[in-house]
């Protein structure tokens, strides 16, 4: 059973001598060096063992690696950044901008700050900016960008419902949608490729 603890442990942040943070594992290795003067959080049981750390440093937030050695991902040039779930996507702020953008847990922007506010729900992450709304399914890696009228969702075994310039319809995991005038054209196999909330689980612990 330590074996496995040690693999998928709780991390602390640790104070250093000069007053800097960094983070040690389970075990008590150091994974983030002490550089920092803050760490943003720290991680649980649920988060690939990979996955950077945010810290502060001259009130900025980067991206971090734990590999021991402070590789850092991102400059320290972000007001805000925040944690989704553990499948590689976080929404960041920048430049003084009061909406929020999206960048992969390797430090690349995907959405530039356009987005004025973001819930989860199950693997789905729905965004809106101004009155459009878009979505990020984190499993799949889909990012739909703000340009639905409305997204909905009647229940969490159902398809996510779009509507796209007032027609009603639903979206295939390769992003086209499918008006639902057109859903009886669609075959057995494609319905198992319609969006909804909860599609698969793809942590990976190892």
């Amino acid at each position: 059973m330590k074996k496995l603890e040690n693999k998928k442990g709780f991390t602390e942040v640790f104070v250093a001598e000069n007053g800097k943070k960094g983070v040690k594992n389970f075990d008590g290795i150091i994974i983030v060096p002490a550089n920092y003067d803050e760490i943003a959080y720290t991680y649980g049981r649920r988060i690939p063992k990979d996955y950077p750390y945010v810290a502060i440093r001259d009130g900025k937030m980067g991206l971090v690696v734990p590999d021991g050695k402070g590789t850092e991902l991102t400059a320290f040039v972000y007001d805000y950044i925040g944690m989704t779930s553990p499948n590689g996507w976080l929404f960041y702020k920048k430049d003084g901008s009061t909406q929020f953008g999206i960048m992969t847990a390797a430090g690349k922007e995907v959405m530039p700050c356009k987005l004025d506010s973001y819930g989860e729900d199950c693997q789905t992450i729905y965004f809106t900016s101004g009155d459009r709304q878009g979505l990020l399914q984190t499993s799949l890696g889909l990012l739909l960008e703000p340009i639905y009228d409305n997204i909905e969702v009647e229940d969490p075994d159902s398809q996510i419902i779009f509507t796209l310039n007032g027609e009603k319809g639903y979206v295939k995991e390769d992003g086209t949608f499918v008006p639902q005038s057109l859903s009886e054209t669609l075959s057995e196999d494609e319905w198992d490729y319609i969006l909804d909330e909860c599609i698969r689980d793809q942590y990976d612990f190892d």
